[in-house]
């Protein structure tokens, strides 16, 4: 692979993209929010070479989709799990919530399988760290991560962070970024979101541009900025370092 998109939102068709990405050899990790949408991301990486399935509840989901019986089927299937953690943004994030049942219960499945998990984390940053340490997982992805009093605790963890297009506008990302552990960074678009600085550009095109931006605060050339973010996408999926 050239390029990593770590997270996005695709359980269907989405032929120009995928095309692109056989064409640029950029790999997708597409990632569910619910059971349908999970379902539709395992089989859209049945079919697509450049596609890998990451299964899982989002925050905003927990309270509509109360069951997990079909989570450990659908595990054993994916590459991951994602997206999943806390949010107050949706319901309560304390004591027996649902959404920290919720979030604990997959934790332990992916603890089970020992597959990458994508967490969301948005608010309750220090409430997710608490509960991945707990489980002692590793390959952890804090996506689209924005506590800059938090990310000590991530680079300690191990954790990957990954940075997507407002970081070519974001003077704190710019700032964590620059922080990060080089080997612990990778790159991602959260499609179908649009940007609205960058005129509500989306999708895995604005890939290149995050590690473009990457080279400039690390002080390296594009290239080794691309493979070092490709060797710690290949970590974080189990793959060994080459990019």
């Amino acid at each position: 692979m050239r390029f990593v998109d770590s997270h996005l939102h695709v359980d269907k068709g989405m032929p120009d993209a995928l095309s692109l990405g056989a064409a640029t050899q950029t790999l997708f990790l597409t990632c569910g929010v619910d059971r349908k949408t999970s379902g539709g991301a395992l089989n859209l990486a049945l079919t697509n070479p450049n596609v890998r399935a990451f299964v899982g509840v989002h925050p905003s989901e927990v309270l509509k989709e109360r069951s997990l019986s079909w989570l450990p089927e659908a595990l054993n299937q994916a590459t991951g799990l994602g997206e999943v953690g806390l949010d107050p943004k949706y319901s309560a994030i304390g004591g027996r919530s649902a959404q920290v049942k919720a979030f604990l219960a997959q934790l332990a499945e992916a603890a089970r399988t020992g597959k990458p998990i994508e967490v969301h984390s948005r608010g309750a940053e220090e409430e997710c760290l608490d509960r991945l340490v707990s489980f002692g997982v590793r390959r952890v992805l804090m996506h689209w991560f924005q506590s800059e009093e938090s990310l000590p605790r991530v680079i300690d963890s191990g954790y990957f962070v990954s940075f997507g297009p407002p970081l070519l506008y974001s003077k704190r990302l710019q700032r964590m970024a620059a922080r990060c552990n080089r080997d612990q960074v990778l790159t991602e678009t959260d499609f179908p979101v649009g940007y609205e600085p960058l005129g509500k550009l989306r999708g895995p095109l604005l890939v290149p541009s995050v590690v473009f931006r990457l080279a400039e605060i690390w002080g390296t050339t594009f290239e080794e900025a691309r493979m070092t973010i490709a060797g710690n996408s290949n970590r974080f999926l189990g793959l060994g370092e080459k990019g």
